[in-house]
């Protein structure tokens, strides 16, 4: 049985983080990594309740002071006519400042402020080997400090860092606001919750998520938190999810140089669909200008063959005349026939050409195989390039193409190509389909292992995630 929950008064600390978001303490950013690995670094992935509740507290406190000194100041008229008197010339005591204080979280973080990125080396020195790269508004865990040099844990890499280069302590909790990815996760025990188009219980349910899932947080607000899902916004009861920041991590120099080595296998397949695209349209047009030309050649020679006829038939009694006249009219009947053939013809090649009709190769695991080098590469919303940006049913148009199989640009149209199958014996390769509301929204392709890949939203591009990061409604099946 599915549960839905939902909810009508906020947590304190969700108070807390709605105020203090509202003060613009937090910014969306879309440049930060992408999630397709969906993974988090150890201890930085920072729990948003507590930190903007401690923040929260603080500016509250700090409220209270000013409250409480406020009346002093003009507690009575004695004081004030002693503040005018030549005797009285003692200073006025100044308002303490309060220390502005450090969460926990970020006791022990910090983060890039390199103009691009830095160094992380093997030892405390320049000389020492490279291992990776800290780009700016990454985050690290500091491990120690020691003549100016931070050891520093992030991803993969363990290394140094001249500190310097890293913000930390108060300045890096300002940072983050920044450079933090903002999410909301379902909370354990929440086995589906419902995403509805406008913060309330009687507006339409765009989709249903699943618990311990990440959607990215547009905005909170104090009982509706605003996620983008595969690039459209919903609401979600706020006192069902939980909200923590993830961060950009060092790159290690064998990461980097794999990235490098997948966008080049990702360049070239793209170059190879496009020119295998050339190619066919190049011989569709060669194949229509030899038929037109053949089709001329024959149309040349039975004129030629008319016109010597007709010279031996005007030396033929009249009678044979007549039975050649006969003989044209057949002929001009046999040759609209076949004009009327070729009409056929043509429509039934170009019904061949739809959308449910296919000629293709390959397998639906060759299919997805092909389709995860394009993962990390951007979304844009129209368009259809596997490396320069392509939107969900772009995405899973152009790779089925590379496999001579045509598809519409349309997740709600590719939803009646192919045939149909279960969810629960969908195989790589099949194409998935989600709704926003009671239309086909998102579409993403089946790769095996309950995951999908697909073209998400401009934040994530390309990515892999789990096919039920959101409740599909249905599957089709492209190949055999």
């Amino acid at each position: 049985m599915i549960k839905t929950h939902w909810v009508k008064t906020a947590a304190v600390c969700g108070t807390a983080l709605t105020l203090a978001l509202a003060a613009g303490s937090v910014r969306v950013d879309t440049n930060a990594a992408t999630m397709c690995k969906e993974t988090e670094m150890a201890g930085l992935s920072l729990s948003l309740d507590k930190h903007y509740a401690d923040v929260y507290n603080e500016e509250e406190q700090e409220e209270n002071i000013d409250a409480t000194e406020a009346p002093a100041a003009t507690a009575s008229p004695v004081a004030t006519q002693a503040a005018v008197t030549p005797a009285a010339t003692t200073a006025p005591t100044a308002t303490p400042v309060p220390t502005p204080h450090v969460t926990k979280q970020f006791v022990d973080t910090a983060i890039s402020i390199a103009d691009d990125y830095v160094n992380v080396r093997k030892k405390p020195n320049t000389d020492s080997k490279i291992l990776g790269k800290l780009y700016e508004g990454c985050a690290a865990k500091v491990l120690s400090n020691k003549n100016g040099w931070a050891k520093i844990e992030s991803g993969k890499v363990t290394g140094y860092i001249k500190s310097e280069y890293l913000a930390t302590g108060i300045k890096a909790q300002k940072l983050a606001a920044k450079y933090g990815k903002y999410y909301a996760k379902v909370k354990p025990g929440t086995v589906t919750l419902n995403v509805r188009t406008k913060p309330n219980t009687s507006s339409t349910i765009m989709t249903q998520i699943p618990e311990d899932e990440n959607y990215e947080v547009v905005k909170i607000g104090k009982d509706w938190v605003k996620i983008s899902i595969d690039g459209e916004d919903g609401f979600v009861a706020r006192e069902f999810v939980c909200l923590h920041a993830n961060f950009k991590k060092a790159v290690s120099i064998a990461e980097e140089k794999a990235e490098a080595r997948r966008k080049a296998r990702a360049e070239k397949a793209e170059q190879e669909r496009l020119a295998a695209l050339a190619a066919e349209r190049a011989r569709q047009q060669s194949a229509s200008s030899s038929s037109s030309s053949s089709s001329s050649s024959s149309g040349s020679s039975s004129s030629s063959n008319r016109s010597s006829s007709s010279s031996n038939r005007s030396s033929s009694s009249s009678r044979k005349s007549s039975s050649s006249v006969t003989r044209r009219s057949s002929s001009s009947r046999k040759s609209s026939s076949s004009s009327r053939k070729s009409s056929s013809s043509s429509k039934k090649s170009s019904s061949s050409k739809s959308y449910s009709s296919y000629t293709g190769s390959g397998n639906g695991s060759e299919v997805a195989s092909y389709a995860q080098n394009f993962v990390g590469n951007p979304y844009v919303y129209g368009g259809s390039s596997l490396t320069r940006g392509t939107d969900c049913s772009g995405f899973t148009m152009s790779v089925y193409a590379q496999f001579g199989y045509s598809l519409p640009h349309s997740a709600a149209a590719q939803s009646g190509c192919g045939s149909k199958v279960s969810l629960s014996n969908v195989q790589p390769g099949d194409l998935i389909f989600y709704r926003n509301g009671s239309r086909i929204g998102h579409v993403a392709m089946y790769i095996g292992g309950g995951r999908v890949v697909h073209a998400s939203n401009p934040s994530d591009g390309i990515k892999i995630s789990n096919m039920y990061y959101r409740k599909p409604c249905g599957a089709r099946r492209i190949i055999g």
